[in-house]
């Protein structure tokens, strides 16, 4: 036993160049394993506001993460076996058994799983009180407490023990399938070339294009939450079909065309673009997904999170919002005075207005006239429509123009339908389409539209409310009646102290609630910061498994490549043209991914519009700017990495 072990630990040292990539992947995903479960678990979250969407958010970034962990060890276990095959045919040949060959292996996967633990867990314990650190920051918080979690370093050394096991078996299995002598030409077997795959072409187009077709035709956001899963299997699956099918069906066809192929820039290029695809197309195909997934969770966070605050900060234009509520607005704003009043509050700068909110299915019809209903559907024609006064909205800031009885502006919040006129229950309404937004309105939530509809006065409201309740008046099968009816809201934002604040949040007042800036924002920031944090984490992760991939290509292309380029300078190639041939193969192979990540968020771009839509933000040109930054910012790293990891190529290839 003595004897393996201490050819495991020989062999450790002698072949360090090969683990340390092994070893690099295993630590740093042990540590981001380990910092997320760490503060995910940590004691010390519980005590800041907004708690449970953090750790909720922690806990999905976990799952990830753990699945993410899987892949890319895997990944990198693979490549290390791959160069360690010659090594192990020699070793059958020295006389040592499959098992006990086997043996080895087990024993330095044992010590590259000590190595990792004990530096995954040092690493990870400075660095997640850096990441807690940034996370209080994010979500506005005082509190800093991390702690260390017991729960997270049993959790994190599970988890990265199942993997090795994993690791092990598959060690084994490659071991035992092969012989000493393919496992000695494993690393140096000549490769056929690649058949056209017309099938797993067209089966790539179609799984692009369908989930193409849902980003763009799909307008209920609740619809799109449900389907984004769906698409974006979809684009993987599609994915690894276009790098295996699509790019070598169109080299395959650049060959068949002999005006194009004979030709000296194109032959070289063609013919080994067409081998590397065959060898390479899952790797390209894992970085365009690692890619895609930075773009979508980094994009989709930061335009959360900063979307978020500006809703809120035109939420409140002041501090506080003092809602009471009825089916009476001077009922309403009579129980609004006596509670200011009992609670000695400044009213000389308060904004009220009174609104209520109703969904219906939003069909005009082919006279751009709309007749309300009380259908409770979930299709694109879900509308939530909620109605003010005038005289409210101009008393709180707004700019509106004269309407008369009768008359309805319709505001657009999110949705477009073209009303010229309105049915509601009987009452026929003209609608007028005014373009702009109503400042300090909360808009109304819904899954699909949403519309201010601005009447008159008070007048007008409690008209529509009283035929509303009226017409829904129902009688069920054994004579009894149920009643729908509209509740009328009646807010007042008004600045109040801290201290009195802290006192009437702590109060229970029958038909009065209450909500501050303070608290909202705190709330929402413990699920938008979570949000951002997890997606700082998980696209610095993904990053991380991008280069990873691109750094183990450069290795395992540039000693594959090694030999084909001595050929050609062999057969009359100056190396001037051996270098251009070999700077326009690796120019395609490593921009092709970012090159189709950019086309694959451009159309899941219409997607993560309408999801953050849930959220009340749909002011569309912060997602697109954070969308292009991300987009610029992102690319910049991914070409760094390249000019990085290309030298290694160059070097190996030149050598």
């Amino acid at each position: 036993m003595m004897f393996y072990i201490k050819l495991a630990a020989r062999n450790f040292k002698k072949s360090l160049s090969n683990f340390a990539p092994f070893l690099l992947a295993t630590t740093v995903m042990f540590a981001m394993t380990f910092i997320i479960a760490n503060i995910a678990f940590s004691p010390g979250l519980d005590k800041l506001a907004g708690a449970q969407y953090a750790k909720f958010m922690m806990i999905a970034g976990l799952v990830i993460v753990v699945f993410f962990s899987i892949i890319i060890v895997s990944y990198s276990y693979r490549f290390l076996l791959k160069q360690r095959t010659r090594e192990f045919g020699l070793y059958n040949i020295l006389g040592l058994n499959k098992r006990q060959i086997s043996t080895i292996s087990f024993w330095e996967l044992v010590i590259a799983f000590f190595l990792t633990v004990i530096t995954g867990t040092i690493v990870g314990l400075i660095l997640s009180q850096f990441f807690f650190l940034i996370f209080i920051k994010i979500i506005g918080a005082s509190y800093f407490n991390l702690g260390i979690s017991v729960v997270a370093i049993g959790l994190s050394v599970l988890t990265f023990f199942i993997i090795f096991c994993l690791l092990m078996m598959f060690a084994f299995l490659t071991i035992l399938k092969h012989s000493a002598i393919s496992l000695l030409k494993d690393n140096s077997r000549s490769e056929r070339e690649p058949r056209g795959r017309i099938i797993v072409s067209i089966l790539s187009i179609v799984c692009l294009g369908t989930a193409y077709y849902m980003a763009i035709t799909i307008q209920n956001p609740l619809v799109a939450l449900m389907s984004f899963f769906i698409a974006a299997l979809l684009v993987i699956i599609g994915t690894y079909l276009l790098y295996i099918g699509v790019t070598i069906f169109v080299l395959k066809r650049q060959k068949a065309n002999k005006a194009y192929y004979y030709k000296p820039e194109h032959f070289i290029t063609t013919s080994s673009m067409l081998y590397r695809m065959k060898t390479n197309a899952v790797g390209l195909a894992n970085i365009t997904i690692l890619v895609t997934m930075t773009f979508v969770t980094i994009a989709t966070s930061v335009a959360l999170y900063v979307g978020v605050k500006e809703v809120i900060l035109e939420r409140f234009p002041k501090n506080t919002d003092v809602r009471t509520f009825g089916n009476d607005v001077n009922q309403n704003k009579t129980k609004l005075d006596k509670f200011i009043k009992d609670n000695q509050l400044d009213k000389t700068s308060r904004l009220t207005y009174s609104s209520f909110t109703t969904n219906t299915d939003f069909k005009p019809d082919q006279a751009k006239h709309l007749k309300i209903t009380t259908e409770n559907t979930i299709t694109d024609d879900d509308a939530a429509l909620l109605f003010v006064t005038r005289k409210d909205m101009m008393s709180i800031g707004n700019t509106l123009p004269e309407i008369n009885a009768g008359q309805v502006l319709m505001y657009t919040v999110q949705g477009r339908r073209d009303v010229k006129t309105m049915d509601w229950y009987g009452q026929q309404l003209s609608v007028n389409q005014v373009s702009g937004k109503l400042k300090h309105v909360i808009n109304p939530y819904t899954v699909a539209n949403a519309y201010i509809m601005v009447v008159k006065d008070d007048q007008e409201l409690l008209k529509l409310v009283n035929l509303f309740n009226k017409s829904n008046v129902i009688k069920d099968k054994d004579g009894g009646i149920t009643s729908q009816t509209i509740i009328v809201n009646t807010d007042t934002l008004l600045d109040i102290s801290e201290k009195k604040q802290a006192k009437l949040l702590a109060k229970e007042i029958d038909g009065v609630s209450i909500s501050t800036k303070t608290n909202t924002i705190s709330m929402m920031n413990g699920l938008t910061g979570g949000f951002l944090f997890i997606g700082f984490l998980l696209g610095m992760t993904f990053i991380l498994g991008a280069a990873l991939i691109i750094y183990y290509k450069q290795i395992s292309e540039g000693a594959e490549d090694k030999r084909s380029y001595r050929i050609l300078q062999e057969i009359g190639l100056t190396k001037k043209e051996v270098k251009q041939a070999i700077n326009s193969q690796v120019l395609i192979v490593f921009f092709m991914p970012i090159f189709v990540g950019i086309i694959h968020f451009s159309a899941a771009f219409l997607m993560i519009d309408k999801l953050i839509k849930l959220f009340g933000i749909s002011n569309t040109s912060i997602i697109a700017k954070v969308s292009l930054i991300t987009i610029a910012i992102i690319s910049v790293i991914y070409y760094l990495i390249y000019r990085k990891t290309s030298k290694i190529y160059y070097r190996i290839v030149e050598r």
